[in-house]
């Protein structure tokens, strides 16, 4: 009934399609073989498991053998769990004969998820649970089976909603999603995170919430394999329950206990949990001899299994239908001689306490009876901190945030543009009045509005090549590479980089001249989340003069940046060899050199028909030359800037270096 004795099966929509894209299936005529016995697998057919075996018997390679044993797999999750171990180890003894390989990391995250699916079923091991999970999903990401990655996602997160650490389960189910919407899974397959997130909501007493997210859910209801069906109805029983509201929860618990007859699973995990379920809403609805009819098999079959959170709950509603006999002996005997620390999880050792309440009152011990609702009021407060700790981990509420106070940041800009020109038209409307200073107001005027609209040109410049940086695709990609941390905190880190980046580009664009310890830092800060972007092998060096030049030497905001942006999009991006950046800054008395140079495929701006020039929009290049003409011309002179491609011995172009010369002061 509670979310501990949940068995999430999301493992039985990864085993049963693991493999039905892969290109090492051959021939279109095994591949749908493959799909029709996959087909009966997860519609649960009586055929099923016949299919499979002859599939298994005339398979004539290894290959093809392991296809259909992950599916002898899937069939086992419900008729005979006991047999995940020694499948998934039968499968790692295979994967430890092959050669790695983004397939055979696929075999093995399929065999990992089976072994920490034994270990759900079962409440074993939950540290190994969550390790298993976590290996398969970094294998799932670097194999041929992306697809399957959002699914370990939610196994995930499922262990962690187990262990009752709900804001870490909530982060992992919306991880699921965002890698969902990002390959484009089908709507059915992201159901089950929204169910994920309607039971973490539930647990966290926000019933409104979570009734939306198992709307969301029950969507793609007729579409569910059985064992989803099965898992959501489980789910959406148990916020009835929850909610006080045990006419609907028995009616949905008689609903899936008519799945588990269609189907015939009687006598397996599924039925004996349903049959828990209805004993408790039972007693809730007065009906005691009902409950203790459904009580007694389930409970006979999880103590042999040795599942003691079924044993601690079944326990339970046998003390809250003695008290509802005012049976004070039976209850008390059930207490005394019930074994210790038959369960962790919260929601169980709630709805104890709050029988242990009524019982020590029923039985004049005032203290003890104060001191468990104590505990239920600790209970309340939990759930307090956690629903705060939830809305602190919001990252995705805090990239939009950002995003959106960027959009406003350019509209200031276009706000400021407009009050400008208006300035100006009244300044020439005031100038008729004072004709004999006419011809000089308005020389100053126009030379005042020609400096204004040039770098107002060049700040616009900016902020569209700011866009162009931050694109969604660039965001993905950051996005898409902290998904593959193992460590929650370095994929925040990564997040916050992003955000970082956003700010500083909002800062940085609305000046005009920064420090080169400014700049430099604002591009250091580009390059390690563009790594992601860039592959292997990349390697980023920089040279810069003394701290006191760093921190005094005046340059074009931007100016660095856009160089290493363009470096990286068209010289080294998409390389399979080693890639090196080099940032070269050198001073004298009256000069600052600035040298970006790669070892990339070239880039000449001069040549038209240039392939990566025509993928480009150009703008940062547009940034650099219209802000070298305007200080060109309130300089006199002295900035410069030159591209050239570096030539091997052969004449063959093997990178390219860009030159930026600024004087030492410069006038804004």
């Amino acid at each position: 009934m509670k979310q501990i004795l949940v068995k999430a099966l999301l493992v039985l929509g990864v085993v049963s399609v693991l493999f039905s894209c892969s290109q090492e299936k051959g021939k279109s005529r095994f591949k749908a073989e493959y799909e029709r016995v996959s087909e009966a697998v997860r519609q649960q057919k009586p055929e099923a498991r016949a299919l499979v075996d002859s599939a298994l018997m005339a398979a004539k390679d290894s290959m093809t053998y392991y296809y259909y044993y992950f599916l002898l797999g899937s069939l086992y999750m419900l008729n005979a769990p006991d047999s995940l171990l020694p499948c998934a180890d039968r499968i790692f003894q295979f994967v430890k004969r092959q050669e790695p390989s983004p397939h055979v990391n696929g075999i093995a995250a399929g065999a990992y998820n089976l072994r920490a699916s034994y270990y759900y079923l079962y409440r074993q091991n939950t540290e190994q649970m969550l390790k298993d999970n976590m290996e398969a999903y970094r294998l799932f990401m670097i194999s041929d089976q992306i697809n399957n990655a959002p699914d370990m996602c939610a196994n995930i997160g499922d262990v962690y909603r187990q262990v009752n650490q709900l804001p870490d389960a909530a982060a992992w189910f919306r991880r699921a999603l965002i890698l969902a919407d990002s390959i484009n899974l089908p709507k059915r397959r992201r159901s089950t995170y929204y169910m994920g997130l309607g039971v973490i909501y539930q647990m966290l007493e926000d019933y409104k919430l979570s009734e939306e997210y198992f709307a969301k859910t029950k969507e793609s209801y007729d579409s569910m394999q059985v064992n989803m069906k099965l898992t959501f109805l489980n789910n959406y029983g148990n916020l009835q329950y929850y909610k006080k509201d045990y006419v609907k929860a028995l009616a949905v618990f008689q609903e899936m206990d008519s799945v588990i007859g269609a189907y015939n699973l009687r006598g397996g995990f599924e039925d004996y949990l349903c049959r828990l379920n209805l004993s408790d809403v039972l007693q809730n609805l007065g009906r005691t001899s009902e409950s203790l009819t459904c009580l007694a098999p389930a409970d006979s079959f999880f103590r042999a299994k040795q599942v003691n959170d079924a044993v601690y709950y079944a326990n339970t509603i046998r003390i809250a239908n003695a008290l509802q006999k005012n049976d004070l002996k039976t209850a008390g005997n059930i207490i005394a001689t019930e074994p210790k620390n038959l369960t962790s999880d919260e929601n169980m050792l709630d709805i104890r306490n709050r029988y242990l309440h009524a019982y020590y009152l029923k039985v004049n011990n005032i203290p003890l009876a104060n001191y468990y609702e104590r505990q239920r009021q600790i209970r309340r407060d939990s759930i307090d901190e956690k629903q705060e700790h939830m809305r602190a981990k919001d990252i995705v509420s805090r990239l939009t945030i950002d995003t959106l106070t960027l959009h406003n940041q350019l509209r200031m800009e276009e706000k400021n543009a407009v009050i400008e020109r208006n300035w100006l038209v009244s300044a020439i409307v005031v100038s008729v009045v004072l004709f004999i200073a006419l011809v000089m107001l308005i020389w100053i005027l126009y030379l005042r509005k020609r400096n204004a609209d040039k770098q107002q040109e060049i700040m616009n410049l900016k902020m569209t090549n700011m866009k162009n940086v931050i694109t969604p695709h660039f965001t993905f990609n950051v996005l898409k590479h902290a998904m593959t941390f193992e460590d929650v905190h370095d994929a925040e880190n990564s997040i916050r980089g992003v955000i970082r980046l956003m700010h500083a580009q909002v800062d940085i664009a609305k000046q005009m001249l920064v420090t080169l310890d400014k700049e430099m830092e604002f591009t250091q800060e580009y390059v390690s989340l563009a790594k992601s972007t860039i592959g292997e092998n990349f390697t980023f060096y920089v040279e810069v003069p003394s701290k006191k030049d760093m921190d005094t030497r005046m340059v074009p905001s931007t100016f660095i940046q856009i160089l290493v942006e363009n470096a990286i999009k068209h010289g080294l991006k998409g390389l399979d060899r080693e890639k090196e950046l080099n940032v070269k800054i050198s001073v004298n008395d009256s000069q600052t050199i600035i040298e970006v140079t790669d070892n990339g495929r070239g880039f000449d701006i001069r040549d038209q028909s240039d392939q990566y020039k025509n993928a480009s929009t150009g703008t940062g290049l547009r940034v650099i030359q219209n802000t070298i003409d305007y200080y060109n011309k309130k300089n006199h002179g002295g900035m410069a800037f030159d591209i050239v491609n570096i030539k091997d011995k052969e004449g063959k172009v093997c990178g390219c270096q860009t030159t930026l010369v600024i004087p030492a002061i410069i006038k804004s």
